[in-house]
């Protein structure tokens, strides 16, 4: 028997280790001739991603959707004409721009599914988007969090059950690799595969996940997943602020968007000066120093786990896989992440590794690699609901 991957949905055959080739296309007839859609869904904790078409090469458009991971259920009494087209349930944007008048729910907490109902719903909402009509057969590849283990599993396959019809879960790191490979390039001497040998760190809101990709669908040995990721920089910028300023009591939102303006990794700064309201009267505090003591918590983090996935690389591989770090997800855009992470592995003794950021921009690599295994699965691999 080949090697299992990791979310036992697919056992690739001795042929098939290496990762397929693409399809051109989105959608084929069934036997039944009913369309067939393929849809690769990054399903996120604060964000979730859609692709339901791979771009054309060189397109700036990546042709993905982003929608907040929330699901907003009308209060109680509520009158009609309050809420648009006086739906008792919303999703996403919408969700968020009516909260006054919703109770909202978060699908999703740490990566994995928490709340099973708001996440069939969620999912629901999505396949109407990608198939309004209803009559297309829907396949989704999803991704999940590295080494999730069998709950996470099944309540996700539970939040799928009526959504779609047929998934495929694969872990995000490996989807990331696979979304950053660029098809046109593998002839060219020049271009380092990611897929080929690399070590993918995918920083998220809920968690941070490690994978070596070398070719193949990870094992287990070869992933790692630890629960702090955004969402806990935003928990210990809050307590910091908290300590700092008593009088100041802010929203996690806000809180959260003051990490994404100013967040930064290294020496601690100052200067970052936030204006918040204190008993309704607009003042100005420093956020400077909490900031970088949060991130850095990450960073350190982050630093002790890669330590521990590269022991387990092959000794023949390492020394190759250290040229090739490459960091992912929202946490990759923390101001000097990349160069601070290399130099603390430099200076632990890993011999001239090189960390670089998927892409400066957020691009929606986990979704794209999962389209493009979407396109390239077989009928037999699929799990349906």
């Amino acid at each position: 028997m080949a090697q299992q991957m990791t979310m036992d949905v697919i056992s690739p055959t001795t042929e098939e280790k290496t990762v397929p080739k693409t399809k051109s296309t989105a959608t084929s007839k069934t036997p039944k001739g009913k369309k067939k859609m393929s849809l690769g869904l990054d399903l996120g904790t604060l964000f979730s991603c859609y692709v339901n078409k791979l771009p054309k090469p060189d397109s700036d458009d990546s042709g993905a959707t982003i929608i907040p991971s929330v699901v907003g259920y009308a209060e109680e009494g509520i009158l009609s004409g309050i809420l648009p087209g006086n739906n008792s349930t919303l999703f996403g944007d919408d969700a968020l721009a009516n909260e006054l008048h919703l109770r909202l729910a978060h699908p999703l907490s740490d990566g994995v599914v928490s709340d099973v109902d708001s996440a069939n719903l969620f999912l629901k909402h999505i396949r109407t988007q990608v198939d309004p009509e209803g009559i297309s057969e829907v396949l989704v590849v999803i991704g999940v969090p590295a080494v999730a283990d069998s709950s996470a599993k099944d309540n996700l396959k539970k939040a799928a059950k009526g959504a779609f019809d047929g998934v495929l879960f694969i872990p995000e790191p490996f989807l990331a690799a696979l979304g950053h490979r660029d098809e046109s390039r593998l002839n060219d001497p020049d271009y380092q595969d990611p897929v080929a040998n690399s070590l993918f760190i995918d920083v998220g809101a809920g968690t941070t996940d490690f994978c070596i990709v070398q070719g193949y669908f990870p094992k287990p040995e070869d992933q790692l997943s630890i629960p702090f990721a955004g969402n806990e920089i935003d928990a210990i910028l809050d307590k910091s602020i908290r300590e700092a300023y008593p009088e100041v009591d802010l929203p996690l939102s806000m809180i959260r968007k003051f990490k994404e303006e100013f967040s930064y990794v290294g020496e601690i700064e100052s200067g970052a000066r936030v204006k918040v309201p204190v008993e309704g009267k607009p003042r100005k505090i420093e956020i400077g120093k909490s900031v970088g003591e949060a991130c850095n918590e990450l960073l350190r983090e982050t630093l002790e786990s890669t330590r521990k996935i590269i022991a387990s690389a092959s000794s023949r591989s390492v020394f190759s896989l250290l040229q090739n770090i490459i960091l992912t997800g929202g946490g990759s855009r923390i101001r000097n992440f990349a160069q601070e992470l290399q130099k603390l592995l430099l200076e632990d003794g890993y011999e001239n590794p090189l960390v670089t950021v998927a892409a400066r921009e957020s691009k929606p690599f986990v979704a794209l690699g999962a389209m493009k295994v979407a396109q390239a699965a077989r009928d037999d691999q699929w799990i349906r609901p």
